[in-house]
């Protein structure tokens, strides 16, 4: 079964791992759903000529979790090509179920000790930033999909990203 059919349910406790876990989560489910029923129009669909076609667009989500994932020392190997969309779409969902599963039990100290590299500045920076970054401009571009599709023709799927609930 696709990961993120449903929006899992929250944990019972409130601790620094499940946190950053519900997240990558909320990550997931949104960007299930924005995939879910592409075709080759959308997939091929570029709004502009110097943006990104919605292919790229999706490997730039995957790369943003990889490296997110990858900073935390997840054990995964994340891939550099792929044959089709469906396959980049369903290792994006895996990587994120495996991530949130990874983060659900990390405490505060697991995080602390996390840090990124920032190659074009040759830096290291500490977890905070991997919110603000590359999670962040991950639920963008997923918000870029949902309107591409729209502009392409093909509207989301009426589920709400809240819930998990159709409406």
């Amino acid at each position: 079964m696709t990961p993120y059919q449903t929006l899992p349910n929250p944990p019972n406790e409130v601790s620094e791992g499940a946190i950053l876990a519900r997240l990558v989560d909320g990550i997931g489910f949104r960007y299930r759903i924005a995939t879910e029923g592409l075709t080759m129009n959308e997939i091929n669909f570029r709004p502009t000529e110097e943006s990104m076609d919605m292919s790229q667009l999706l490997l730039h989500i995957y790369q943003l979790i990889s490296w997110t994932s990858t900073a935390f020392k997840l054990p995964y190997t994340t891939k550099k090509e792929f044959t089709d969309f469906d396959e980049l779409r369903i290792e994006t969902l895996e990587l994120s179920q495996q991530f949130s599963q990874f983060l659900f039990n990390l405490s505060a100290v697991d995080i602390e000790k996390v840090s990124v590299y920032l190659k074009r500045k040759d830096q290291h920076f500490p977890f905070w930033y991997l919110i603000n970054g590359p999670l962040a401009d991950a639920l963008t571009h997923i918000g870029q999909v949902n309107s591409w599709r729209r502009i392409a023709g093909n509207p989301i799927p009426r589920i709400s990203p809240f819930n998990g609930e159709a409406y």
